[in-house]
């Protein structure tokens, strides 16, 4: 291990470049400054530059005026290009890695960073790597992309780590700091050199055997995540069928001390992670000759789940003679309280409304405008005129922000997709729920 670059890491001397300033990196590098070290921000997205620089946050979870203390106390710096890498001590790796057009691991966007690095001296540097992985990416992608140019040698002359990101955005509870942070390195310095530089951001430090172990626990959370959401998706279903609330079912299930973690249904699979993660997973296995049946029926599941929607919504627009009413779509954000639409169910729903000529509109707080195949659709304003013309809407979203009560009261039917209208004792509207 490099005695300088620890000394540096402890004392807070060490310079951090954190590349990649979405949802993760964002909060990441802010951390880090709060925490005393001095940060450099870079996005190629150079209106992300722009906003940071005018220190206005694009990020529901960051408010204007932490970013501003932040930036403004601790001196931090974002830049469109990667020249600061030079300077720097640690290097964070936060960019995207989705899937591409044949649903298969993207992640050019970790390579071109590393050639990126590769240009610059990798002397006495520690880079993590936070962007989800295939197991053995890291050391096999990453690592001989940054050490091309150079001989030096790994876990002496510099440093390689995999940490997972945790960021659960919407999240009160946990955060950076009370969320464990796992680590696992190249070499056995590399793991103990990162998990010195993350101590001062996290109370919890979770050392694992190698970056392999540490990239199979990211997909062992989601893949855990979205294989029980599939199965309770399908419950959803079945219940259905047999004139049963599922959301009855789950609320007596969860009351079992053991053995039991509730899980609850909705109208597809959303977000950055649970979506994208286990094909990372099922990827490598093909690699190997291999595959996850589990991974692929409940991803079967929870993708169709936007057609069971549609069709349910079909079925309450016959009953009811609904036929030209516009249907209200409350929410289009992939969860409750924030403007990420990444892998958003409701956006599938759009879609399919689209292709079935169903006369739509929706609102949602934080999204307010949506961007669908080229046609653009602006979030309506709520009125009680507007929810008692419409007659028909659908809870996708259910954001805090709604008020449920005066929704109930005015409009004449709703079907609910994520049991929004537990605790509202509706005066008017006939509910239907998944």
């Amino acid at each position: 291990m490099n005695q300088i670059l620890k000394e540096k890491i402890i004392n807070k001397k060490a310079i951090i470049n954190v590349i990649g300033l979405g949802y993760i990196g964002l909060p990441l590098a802010l951390s880090f400054a709060e925490s005393g070290y001095k940060v450099n921000g870079i996005d190629i997205d150079k209106n992300k530059i722009k906003m940071l620089n005018n220190q206005t946050s694009y990020i529901s979870d960051i408010k204007n005026n932490y970013l501003k203390n932040t930036i403004v106390n601790k001196k931090m710096n974002f830049f469109s290009n990667h020249d600061s890498i030079s300077e720097s001590d640690v290097i964070i790796i936060c960019v995207p890695t989705p899937l591409n057009k044949t649903k298969d691991p993207d992640i050019s966007y970790i390579v071109a960073v590393a050639e990126k690095i590769s240009k610059y001296s990798i002397k006495e540097k520690l880079i993590c790597l936070e962007s989800t992985v295939y197991p053995g990416a890291t050391e096999e992608i990453v690592l001989p992309k940054l050490s091309k140019n150079s001989k030096f040698v790994i876990g002496k002359d510099f440093n390689l780590i995999f940490s997972p990101e945790r960021i659960d955005p919407g999240q009160t509870k946990w955060n950076l700091k009370n969320t464990p942070k796992v680590i696992g390195g190249i070499t056995s310095e590399c793991s103990e050199l990162g998990s010195i530089l993350y101590k001062s951001i996290s109370q919890k430090i979770i050392k694992v055997s190698s970056s392999r172990a540490a990239e199979m626990t990211k997909l062992l959370e989601n893949t855990f995540r979205a294989t029980n959401i599939g199965l309770i998706n399908e419950m959803a279903i079945i219940c259905e069928k047999l004139e049963l609330d599922i959301w009855e079912i789950i609320e007596a299930a969860k009351t079992k001390p053991y053995g039991f973690m509730p899980f609850y249904p909705g109208p597809g699979l959303g977000g950055h992670c649970i979506p994208i993660d286990p094909r990372y997973l099922d990827w490598k296995l093909q690699t190997l000759n291999s595959e996850s049946k589990y991974i692929k029926l409940s991803e079967e599941i929870n993708f169709s789940m936007p057609h069971y929607v549609l069709s349910r919504i079909k079925k309450i627009k016959e009953k009811n003679k609904l036929k030209n009413n516009p249907l209200i779509v409350f929410g289009v954000s992939y969860k409750a309280n924030v403007s990420d639409i990444r892998e958003s169910p409701a956006i599938d729903l759009l879609k399919l409304f689209y292709e079935e000529n169903i006369n739509f509109i929706y609102n949602d707080p934080y999204v307010k405008t949506l961007n669908i195949d080229g046609r653009i659709y602006n979030s309506e304003p709520l009125s009680d005129k507007l929810l008692q013309e419409a007659k028909l809407g659908i809870i996708t979203t259910d954001h805090s922000d709604y008020n449920w009560e005066n929704i109930t009261n005015n409009i004449s039917y709703i079907f609910d997709t994520r049991n929004a209208l537990r605790n509202t004792k509706s005066k008017k509207s006939t509910i239907y729920k998944l």
